[in-house]
């Protein structure tokens, strides 16, 4: 390789940098005019309230999961062991404590909203805003399991099984707080997954939901033939009433939007 002369090199090396000073500006004579004098802040059509859920949902998790992960190792136990199903019990587990209450609030987050998405998946009009129909929803489940709650306790009160229906009112906080502990990635999936069709995760939820109900049901079923103090006429009015007919009339509901 023939080799540089010192003196070039030295020469080039010291040449000052052109002046792009008196170059023509790329945004002079033109004819683009602008519209605005100061920067407008770009707004998508996004609705921030699923985003508002889905964290707050996220975040009650990550928290219990963080502070209180013997305890809901627990309740997932409890969830599909029956023999570990009677401790939460005796240690008086209710929605009222601070890892039912988040799990009960993570419920009331995440059922609302895998029915609101199904509803605007098919164009179900139901003539409200979204806010008001998870409002709606979710109000609607919560006095619907206060109800049942209500009544089970009552009724084992009156029917002299408190230890029993104390069993199985623990036994259907467990399987509501399992529920939306399990459809929270469901609910993240339909939301911000676009590579897969939406009816892959509505039937996922809608599977969780439907097995969820039936072996809660079976649960009840358990509870009430394995103690003798417990009336098995007034066992079955009880699941037709408040577990058999209202799960048929949702998969009618299901069936009939769905068809």
């Amino acid at each position: 390789m023939p080799e540089t002369n010192p003196a070039i090199h030295d020469t080039m090396s010291v040449l000052p940098a052109a002046d792009t000073t008196l170059a023509p500006s790329i945004f002079q004579q033109h004819q683009l005019q602008p519209r605005h004098e100061k920067p407008i802040i770009h707004l998508t059509g996004y609705d921030y309230l699923v985003a508002i859920i889905l964290f707050v949902s996220f975040a009650a998790f990550v928290w219990l999961y963080v502070s209180n992960a013997k305890k809901l190792n627990q309740l997932v136990k409890g969830f599909y062991v029956n023999r570990t199903g009677g401790q939460p019990a005796r240690d008086e587990y209710s929605a009222s404590n601070r890892v039912g209450f988040l799990l009960s609030l993570l419920f009331l987050f995440t059922i609302p909203l895998f029915l609101g998405q199904a509803v605007e998946y098919w164009g179900i009009d139901l003539r409200m805003s979204r806010i008001a129909m998870y409002s709606t929803i979710a109000v609607g489940l919560a006095l619907m399991y206060l109800v049942k709650y209500i009544t089970i306790r009552l009724s084992g009160f009156i029917f002299k099984v408190s230890k029993e229906a104390q069993e199985y009112a623990t036994a259907m906080l467990i399987f509501v707080n399992m529920l939306g502990l399990f459809m929270l990635p469901v609910v993240i999936c339909l939301e911000f997954v676009k590579q897969v069709s939406p009816l892959v995760f509505i039937y996922t939820g809608a599977f969780f939901i439907a097995g969820f109900l039936c072996m809660r049901l079976l649960r009840g079923i358990v509870i009430g033939f394995s103690s003798n103090r417990v009336s098995k006429f007034y066992l079955f009015l009880y699941l037709c009433t408040l577990e058999i007919v209202p799960f048929v009339i949702l998969v009618k509901l299901f069936m009939r939007y769905t068809a």
